[in-house]
């Protein structure tokens, strides 16, 4: 689906309805926005717990060399970050 909408004096557009409810969004929903080339990538955002079940249910082999916390910590904020474009610790 393409949409074409004006940007506000604010910085704002609307997310259109029918897009809204396709993605579940309602007022207070939290979004991530990922810059690509010269594309923005608007998705709903991940809640902590939908980041580690998917981190979980990965189908890789994993293989941990030392703390097995420090290496999980380690693989959550390198996930976090290739999601969303930034560094939590």
């Amino acid at each position: 689906m393409l949409v074409k909408r004006a940007i506000g004096e604010r910085g704002q557009f609307v997310v259109p309805k029918d897009i809204r409810e396709q993605l579940g969004l309602r007022a207070g929903s939290e979004v991530t926005v990922e810059v690509k080339g010269d594309e923005m990538v608007v998705k709903p955002a991940k809640t902590p717990q939908q980041i580690v079940e998917e981190f979980c249910s990965s189908s890789r082999r994993i293989k941990i060399k030392g703390d097995p916390v420090k290496w999980i910590k380690k693989r959550l904020n390198e996930q976090y970050e290739e999601e969303y474009g930034l560094l939590r610790r």
